[in-house]
């Protein structure tokens, strides 16, 4: 029977099968099994907010705020862009589940640290600022009428100087191994090595 060998490493969860003795297509066909096994965990993490369910830290107050969330805003799904970026490929004997956007690292294992800001200029519309001047004009009847026009808009360039910030966004890990992820994947391991065997006329293990 194949050996099922679980680890996290990096960015991304590894399963890994040893003394296992199927053919190289059909171990790609059980990878594939187990990858897609794993992705439905990921998103079961996703929906639990954490593994255990509700670990990962709420958004500050600030964060509400800004984003104009609710207090019952799903963590980490927002476009789904994130959970949608995560995939596997199998290697040989094991299948690794990862994602590729940059920024997935600083969700997995948090952000603690001062970030320099460099100086930027931004433009900004004040209706309150728009200017107005009063002007002759002919109407359509023929007439001379005075009328009130804007002479200009109330743009503005903002000119912000440089500065430092310190931001904390803490980790809230979503490639994990949940505690029933193991079984899982031996149990399908034994599924498919039983009908692996049945196919060809061996005796079920």
């Amino acid at each position: 029977m194949a050996i099922v060998v679980v680890k996290s490493d990096a960015a991304n969860v590894t399963v890994s099968l040893k003394s296992f003795a199927l053919s190289l297509g059909a171990k790609d066909e059980l990878m594939r099994i187990i990858g897609l096994g794993q992705l439905k965990s990921i998103r079961q993490t996703f929906r639990d907010s954490g593994s255990p369910a509700g670990s990962w830290a709420p958004l500050s107050p600030v964060s509400l705020r800004w984003r104009r969330y609710s207090s019952g805003h799903k963590l980490l799904i927002n476009r789904g862009l994130l959970l949608n970026s995560i995939t596997f490929a199998a290697q040989g004997n094991s299948v690794v589940i990862g994602t590729a956007l940059s920024y997935a690292g600083v969700h997995q294992y948090g952000f603690d640290d001062t970030q320099i800001v460099k100086p930027y200029s931004y433009t900004r519309r004040q209706r309150g600022h728009d200017t107005f001047a009063k002007q002759q004009i002919t109407n359509k009847l023929g007439r001379r009428q005075t009328v009130k026009r804007k002479t200009s808009s109330g743009i503005s360039t903002v000119n912000v100087q440089g500065f430092s910030r310190h931001i904390r966004i803490p980790a809230r890990p979503f490639l994990v191994f949940r505690p029933e992820d193991p079984a899982r994947i031996q149990e399908e391991v034994q599924i498919y090595v039983s009908k692996a065997a049945k196919q060809a006329g061996l005796e079920a293990i």
